[in-house]
């Protein structure tokens, strides 16, 4: 009988794993799909002879405002779609898109494609935080945020990197030709073996969603939820200044290195994928420090200053010759600024599960901290070209201290307007 039941449990711990390992490969492809534009703005600036950075970076504006959008939208209806055919359709759309992309010979359509692509793959996240939280077991919640949360770097790493290549051959297009037959074949994979996995996992009931609801600090009461709420708050405000600055390093590192420092394309895409490769630690660096923290507005206001601290040595070294403090630096940021992405858009909506829809915050705060992204690109651009990176390097500053100042007002208003004595919520295994 004993033996019976751990060869169930192992049944059942083998589905749930390659469950999250699909969910895990269709959001990582997503990425080769979402930033393969920002990737390539170098040389498709250079191919079109577009001379204003603000005019390049719209495109990716447009993008990441349709995309943030698309995530408040599919937050709301996720709950509602079948999501065996709404993924697979989102990931063949994205995958043909990236197809005609290169066989434009204009640039114009550029930014009406790329609007399309963003809310087609906003339609992913929710749907797969939905899809792992209302199937797992609450025992492998935190191994699917921890998994999960390596999506964006391993994706953003890729990208980068197949861009690193083609660029040596002065050819972006075969980065938007990859990115195609990558989407449509993680789309075939998706729906050949979804429905399978699907089936083989039970959802324990009755006392694993007492024990959720636990977690979540449900017996705190309406102090409880006041401070859940709030959180939410400033949480949502806390995403957009992470993205924003940690999609502004991944896409105009690139350029401050090849610019400033004279670094050939391909060279500086290459030492541009330090970010990425660090970031791919981020969850798993969340995770960790949450365990000691436990409250999520005080961890990112600690990643905050000390992102802070370490651009401030850019601003004080950037006239001088040394491209390699810039990048120590920045990749720092990036690690730190990353476990905050997935601290408030991957970590947190799953740990909420049995209290809220970890669909629909998930798409909540993905949507906010895509604001951050929206502005990162045309806004940080437009700076740029206005009054020079150093302008830049002071604007993701003052970001960092917003922050600061943003969990201040937090600790002030929970303790003496909230008056909650529970802490923040929280997993315990």
């Amino acid at each position: 009988m004993q033996t019976q039941e751990n060869v169930k449990k192992g049944r059942e711990g083998r589905s749930a794993m390659a469950l999250i390992a699909l969910c895990w490969l269709v959001y990582s492809c997503s990425y080769i799909g979402k930033i393969n534009y920002s990737a390539n703005i170098i040389r498709i600036q250079e191919f079109f002879s577009i001379e204003n950075y603000s005019e390049v970076g719209l495109v990716s504006t447009l993008f990441f405002f349709s995309y943030g959008v698309g995530q408040v939208v599919n937050g709301i209806w996720c709950k509602k779609y079948n999501l065996k055919w709404i993924i697979f359709f989102a990931l063949m759309l994205s995958g043909t898109i990236n197809l005609i992309i290169p066989l434009l010979p204009i640039f114009e359509p550029y930014k009406y494609l790329w609007t399309v692509n963003g809310f087609t793959l906003a339609i992913l996240w929710p749907s797969l935080i939905r899809l792992l939280s209302e199937t797992l077991p609450r025992k492998y919640m935190s191994k699917a945020s921890v998994i999960m949360g390596t999506t964006v770097a391993v994706g953003t790493f890729f990208v980068y990197g197949t861009s690193a290549f083609f660029a040596m051959f002065t050819n972006f297009k075969a980065a938007f030709f990859t990115a195609a037959v990558v989407l449509i074949g993680v789309a075939i994979v998706w729906i050949v073996f979804i429905s399978r996995l699907m089936d083989a996992q039970q959802r324990e009931d009755g006392e694993e969603e007492k024990a959720v609801g636990k977690t979540v600090g449900a017996d705190a009461g309406k102090s409880g939820k006041r401070v859940i709420y709030f959180s939410i708050c400033v949480l949502a405000f806390c995403g957009i200044l992470t993205n924003l600055i940690k999609d502004g390093l991944g896409t105009w590192v690139p350029s401050i290195l090849k610019e400033n420092y004279k670094l050939d394309d391909s060279l500086s895409i290459i030492l541009a994928l330090a970010l990425p490769v660090v970031a791919i630690f981020g969850n798993a660096f969340a995770v960790n420090v949450h365990k000691r923290m436990g409250d999520f507005v005080y961890q990112c206001a600690l990643m905050f200053a000390i992102s802070g601290a370490f651009i401030a040595v850019v601003i004080a070294s950037f006239s001088l010759d040394g491209w390699w403090l810039l990048l120590v630096c920045f990749t720092v940021v990036t690690l730190l600024i990353s476990s905050c992405n997935s601290l408030i858009t991957s970590i947190f909506p799953l740990f909420m599960r049995g209290k809220l829809n970890s669909g629909l915050m998930a798409g909540v705060l993905n949507g906010f901290s895509y604001v951050g992204s929206t502005l990162s690109t045309y806004g940080l651009a437009l700076i740029a070209d206005k009054s020079g990176w150093m302008a830049v390097f002071w604007t993701l500053f003052w970001c960092c201290v917003a922050v600061v100042c943003a969990a201040v007002i937090y600790f002030i208003v929970r303790k003496f307007v909230l008056h909650a004595g529970a802490k923040e919520p929280r997993e315990q295994d």
